[in-house]
């Protein structure tokens, strides 16, 4: 055994494990909503895009769109593609050999994200891919060497760093004069329910979390860099921080993941308890050459991202592009400007045009008297583009117009991914949006009306039907 103090062997060796559980998160969360989202009658059909896109160059299109999708987009397939990711991820929990599992999670997720348009175009979708890309090399690596505990440690530092300075690069008052998170509970895009109980904290402890949130994305993260009682630090404090996010938002698989890519940070003396490590695949000197040559790239990859948080030279910029349309290398960072005010649009549907009835999301504000709820590690995809559609109401997304077109055709795949429906034996003749701007309640206002959100209207769309 490597000496304590000496080698982050036994971390590294179950990050494939630890990937699965985020791997088995995504897949279960996407394959609920994966024919509503991308199905014949979806809202983004993944056949109508393949079937667009084949008339540009065969290998320049699937090169710029890599997806198993172009060999197969029925409805069938799609669901299987998610339910196998789901049955691979067990595999990789199972601790049995990754190579395999980790080879074709990451063309299966892949192949989703390419051509998931809107829905899957979140950072944590693409910080998953990057993860996932990076260790399928690790079974063929020698899980002492330097660089691959490097290259991982390297990748957090970069991606907590990127999420703080962003938020300082950007100019936004609302960071600089430490109210953000004033605004943030309650115009996140999908508060749960202590959420609310945090918006009411006193403005001081607003800008004390404020405040806070540079020290853990920008401070913390050089911790990283120091020796393993440093690091141990460093961790723990992610994990902290990461579990104060967990509790008051939904962010899918987002903090999961970051939670395991700060494991490599512990080293041998921390983990003996869990016994050696998982052996790697590799064990002729070529996969170990090769996977120490790819994870040094890695490495450079990180140390370009790093530059392109403050320059961006032209070759950077090219370098970084080429990598990130496979999701090899990809820019983060969250909420660089705050969003200040909250608006949502409700979608009613009518058989007359004189009663209108609501569509109640599942998770998503809505009636002012529901609860936030807690949908993470769960990633309700069309709740939080409702939120991005609404940053800018007064335009409708081609999407958006797409789903309220598979309202009044009353699509079940559709109208499964809401939480009830105002007609559910026939579909309504009319469908219109009403935008609303929402707040948290106070608590003397939730004691006595029992509403969690005060919301006051906006404007409204004209009437939408379907064209006989």
């Amino acid at each position: 055994m490597i000496s304590a103090g000496s080698s982050y062997s036994i971390a590294i060796g179950y990050v494939p494990r630890l990937l699965g559980w985020v791997y088995l998160l995504a897949f279960v969360s996407l394959l609920v909503q994966v024919k509503g989202l991308y199905g014949s009658q979806g809202i983004l059909p993944i056949r109508e895009l393949v079937t667009g896109l084949r008339g540009k160059p065969g290998l320049r299109g699937v090169l710029r769109f890599p997806s198993f999708f172009w060999l197969d987009s029925s409805d069938i397939f799609l669901s299987a593609s998610a339910a196998l990711g789901v049955c691979l991820s067990v595999y990789l929990l199972a601790g049995l050999p990754p190579l395999p599992a980790l080879i074709l999670l990451w063309l299966i997720y892949l192949s989703f994200v390419s051509l998931g348009r809107e829905f899957l175009s979140y950072q944590w979708d693409a910080l998953l891919l990057e993860t996932g890309f990076m260790t399928i090399f690790l079974p063929l690596a020698a899980s002492t060497s330097p660089v691959v505990w490097l290259a991982y440690q390297l990748f957090i530092f970069r991606f907590m760093l990127s999420a703080g300075t962003v938020k300082l690069t950007s100019r936004d008052p609302n960071w600089r004069n430490l109210r953000a998170m004033s605004f943030h509970y309650e115009t996140q895009p999908i508060p749960n329910r202590l959420a609310w109980y945090a918006h009411q904290l006193p403005e001081g402890v607003q800008k004390l979390s404020t405040l806070g949130t540079f020290l853990f994305e920008i401070i913390v993260p050089f911790l990283d860099l120091g020796p393993a009682p440093f690091k141990l630090a460093c961790f723990c404090l992610l994990v902290f921080f990461q579990g104060l996010i967990i509790l008051t938002g939904n962010y899918g698989f987002f903090n999961v993941l970051t939670i395991v890519l700060a494991v490599p940070l512990l080293e041998n003396r921390y983990l003996n308890w869990l016994g050696p490590p998982p052996p790697a695949a590799g064990d002729t000197p070529f996969p170990v050459v090769l996977a120490g040559v790819v994870f040094g790239v890695f490495i450079l990859l990180n140390c370009l991202q790093l530059i392109r948080l403050f320059l961006r030279p032209p070759w950077v910029t090219h370098i970084l592009a080429r990598a990130g349309r496979w999701q090899i290398s990809n820019p983060y960072g969250l909420f660089a400007v705050m969003t200040t005010e909250r608006y949502e649009f409700v979608i009613e549907g009518s058989r007359d045009l004189k009663g209108w009835l609501p569509y109640e999301f599942r998770w998503k504000p809505g009636d002012p008297s529901n609860p936030p709820r807690q949908a993470a590690p769960h990633q309700p995809r069309l709740d939080w583009q409702m939120w991005f559609a609404a940053l800018n109401p007064a335009y409708v997304e081609p999407w958006l117009s797409r789903l309220v077109e598979r309202l009044l055709e009353g699509s079940p795949s559709v109208l499964h991914l809401f939480r009830s429906i105002p007609y559910p034996d026939a579909p309504p003749e009319y469908i219109r949006l009403v935008v609303y701007r929402y707040h948290f309640s106070d608590a003397a206002t939730k004691r006595s009306s029992g509403r969690w959100w005060l919301r006051d209207e906006i404007g409204r769309s004209e009437p939408m039907s379907l064209v006989r």
